[in-house]
């Protein structure tokens, strides 16, 4: 039996105490029983993106390649590994209505073209419950695993739907600094209400610095559940192709936070372009309250109920965004101390403080959107409720409008009755009857002579 197939026990770092191997055996099992854990590929074709001292490259690797790049004893300054699993959802083709894409085009959700998935098999989508499929073989991941002794916590990031941030560092015999490693992962959101579908993007990055050596794998895996995130999937690829192939970089990687730094920006602007047709439709709803009895109907109450679930969604993982960062902070500081060896901030290289700026610069724009998402959130519970009154008020209205008039028909039902007794066929020979009797007895008494006794 091949020892990466024993992963993560036959790692030599491998704790009982501490790492959880038979839960991260479970997390990487070769089948996939749901959506949440993503089917493995027959064959390998991995995105692989390296920079070495000003020399850049990325290229699709097979098994065979990749059996290679790991035997190989030179460790370029930084490897990507990227981990595209094909979405579950296929939408985009799907979608014929104009004004659906229009609205993804003017949010600049999806780009102009929509163009068929390369470099992936299409899932037989026949069968209920088809999981999503990774663009790699079971094996080929055990060995990236073994090879570069990534932490067995990190599994249930690598597959699975696990966020949160983790982090490993190993020494040597002599207590100096091996590995340095962190782990988590983000997710960028979009509610599109006219499809009441979401588009959203998790980006797990696992990152591992060798001290010895002076290099860096980031293993990156880019999942979306459908295919509507098509534009920020499409923007990440590009700027790690375009990074790894320009010389400058040879400065950059020699700090392990870049790559996370890279996937800030793109994750911010997604928020601040999905938040606007939230706002833009709780405008519209807004003056349709006010615009009559004819507009007020036409507001949707699920739609809206739907559009304020997913801005809840929204400010949970701008919050677990801006943990994130704190914590990366925290873990830019305990490498420059223990790595670098610079515990002192005067002694740090300009890297370091460029790194801390744009942390500053992402957190107060995370807060800022943030705080845009909640004032957006709190004027859809205030239309909400709006709504809510106005119906009440509306149902007490008609209600009352409804008692007078039963009253009403009431009263008038009480005079129809009276009047059609007093004028029914059998009331008039009734009350003749009666009549002509009392005639016959007066007369009787006026002829009927009594006797009066002397």
């Amino acid at each position: 039996m091949s020892i990466h197939s024993q992963y993560p026990f036959s790692l030599p770092s491998y704790c009982s105490g501490l790492d959880d191997g038979s839960f991260c055996q479970r997390e990487l099992k070769e089948e996939s029983r749901s959506w949440r854990s993503e089917k493995y590929a027959p064959v390998s074709n991995v995105m692989v993106l390296e920079h070495d001292h000003g020399v850049g490259s990325a290229r699709f690797c097979d098994d065979a390649e990749m059996d290679r790049l790991l035997a190989a004893e030179h460790h370029p300054q930084l490897r990507i590994v990227l981990l595209q699993p094909t979405p579950q959802e296929r939408l985009l083709h799907t979608i014929d209505d104009p004004a659906v894409l229009k609205a993804l085009l003017t949010n600049e959700l999806i780009s102009d073209r929509v163009d068929e998935p390369t470099n992936e098999k299409t899932l037989d989508q026949s069968e209920d419950g088809v999981p999503s499929q990774l663009n790699i073989t079971r094996s080929c991941l055990l060995k990236i695993l073994t090879r570069y002794d990534i932490a067995p916590a990190a599994a249930s990031h690598i597959r699975g739907q696990e966020q949160i941030f983790g982090s490993r560092q190993q020494r040597d015999e002599e207590g100096k600094m091996r590995s340095f490693e962190f782990w988590y992962a983000i997710r960028a959101r979009a509610y599109v209400r006219r499809l009441g579908k979401e588009a959203d993007l998790k980006m797990t990055i696992v990152t591992r610095y060798d001290a010895r050596s002076q290099s860096t794998l980031v293993l990156l895996k880019y999942r979306s559940f459908n295919d509507l995130p098509q534009r920020l999937h499409e923007e990440l690829v590009e700027n790690l192709q375009a990074f790894v192939r320009e010389p400058t970089t040879a400065a950059l990687v020699k700090n392990p936070f870049i790559t996370s730094v890279m996937h800030f920006n793109p994750t911010i602007q997604y928020f601040r372009r999905a938040a606007r047709e939230p706002r833009d439709t709780i405008r519209d709803e807004e003056a349709r309250v006010h615009g009559g009895m004819d507009e007020f109907a036409r507001i949707d109450l699920h739609k809206l109920h739907l559009t304020l679930t997913s801005l809840d969604q929204d400010k949970i993982q701008m919050s677990f965004i801006l943990g994130v960062i704190a914590r990366l902070r925290i873990q830019h500081e305990t490498f420059q101390t223990l790595v670098e060896g610079k515990a002192g901030v005067p002694e740090r290289v300009w890297l370091y403080f460029r790194m801390e700026e744009e942390f500053d610069r992402f957190e107060n724009q995370i807060a800022y959107f943030k705080s845009s998402v909640e004032d957006v959130a709190r004027r859809v519970e205030r239309l909400l409720e709006l709504l809510f009154n106005m119906s009440s008020r509306i149902n007490t209205q008609s209600s009352t409008k409804m008692t007078k008039y039963a009253m009403h028909e009431s009263a008038s039902m009480s005079t129809i009755s009276v009047v059609t007794m007093l004028f029914l066929p059998g009331t008039f020979i009734a009350v003749g009857a009666l009549s002509a009797g009392s005639t016959v007895k007066t007369r009787a008494n006026r002829h009927t002579h009594t006797p009066r006794p002397y």
